[in-house]
């Protein structure tokens, strides 16, 4: 039986342990949150034998194999860094780090330790997404010219007090941003040669639209977020045969195909219990199966997302 810790116990928190339980390899060990009453409060929800008031102790508890970290982007490098150290299997929220110094450190740090380290980037593991991973590779649609991506939610009213609105750690580009960035590693093998940006700040100062044109040689990406308003969150794939779209863009369920503007596919893939459970369930066989990285999101990837990351920052 896998036991898992759980490092910060917000919403995302709770979406996670929801779909943890499906997985019968698996159990909740133990939560961990800045007060011991927010800790029994989670653990009166989902059933665990341990409350810890200290984020620290989850990883000097023994009993414990695997923690997820899911505190505020800022925080994730130094807790990421204490559980490799502590030799515990890392499940991260995205993005994994604020900055690709961090990253390239932390993947120096787990191969080193021999330690499992993965970012959670869900829309990897949902069964549409592979599925249509499956058909862009097969040549369904010819080689990839363009890949444009929008992610744009109106998020709530400022909160001087989210993690959002907090210059250190805020913004599209860093919460909703990676989710795009993400589509732009996994199908190009390409390196980044320009790109020109349009942006919007809040007036505290985080971005809240992006709008970014990269080059990777003569392939285009498109990176479009915001938090200022809403829009369809969807990832066409232009290639030379046709086109793929996705839609929503952080948690596939649809694929659609047109080839000489027919459509030749349109399915609805749903998710394996909830957009959660695929990443947990090949999480949970890397430990079974002793592998010290995902070949669906693995570190290097992790790098490369946050040298595109770093690239549109820069030209903010």
């Amino acid at each position: 039986m896998i036991k898992w810790g759980i490092i910060g116990a917000g919403n995302i928190a709770h979406r996670f342990c929801k779909a943890l339980v499906r997985d019968k390899r698996a159990k909740l060990e133990a939560v961990s949150c800045r007060t011991m009453e927010k800790a029994k409060a989670f653990k009166m929800i989902y059933p665990c034998n341990k409350a810890y008031d200290s984020f620290q102790k989850i990883l000097d508890d023994s009993d414990i194999d695997a923690v997820y970290i899911a505190l505020p982007h800022y925080y994730h490098y130094e807790w990421i860094k204490k559980a490799i150290l502590a030799h515990k299997s890392v499940l991260v929220e995205k993005p994994a780090t604020i900055d690709c110094k961090q990253i390239e450190e932390l993947r120096k740090l787990a191969r080193q330790e021999k330690v499992l380290l993965m970012e959670a980037m869900k829309n990897r593991f949902v069964p549409c997404y592979r599925k249509a991973k499956e058909l862009l590779d097969n040549q369904i649609i010819g080689d990839i010219k363009k890949i444009k991506t929008s992610f744009c939610n109106e998020h709530m009213e400022y909160d001087a007090n989210c993690y959002l609105f907090d210059l250190k750690q805020g913004g599209c580009l860093l919460d909703l941003g990676i989710y795009n960035i993400s589509y732009l590693d996994d199908f190009f093998n390409d390196e980044l040669s320009d790109l020109s940006l349009e942006c919007r700040h809040h007036e505290c100062g985080v971005d809240s639209y992006v709008n970014a044109n990269i080059l990777f040689n003569e392939k285009v990406g498109i990176v479009e977020c915001a938090i200022d308003h809403k829009k369809e969150r969807c990832v066409i794939f232009s290639g030379e045969k046709g086109k793929m779209i996705l839609k929503p863009l952080h948690r596939p369920l649809n694929i659609k195909v047109i080839i000489n503007n027919k459509t030749v596919i349109d399915e609805d893939i749903a998710y394996e219990y909830d957009d959660f459970y695929s990443e947990i369930k090949h999480f949970n066989s890397l430990i079974e199966n002793h592998q010290l990285e995902s070949d669906i999101m693995s570190l290097d990837s992790s790098v490369n997302c946050a040298k595109i990351l770093s690239a549109i920052k820069e030209k903010m």
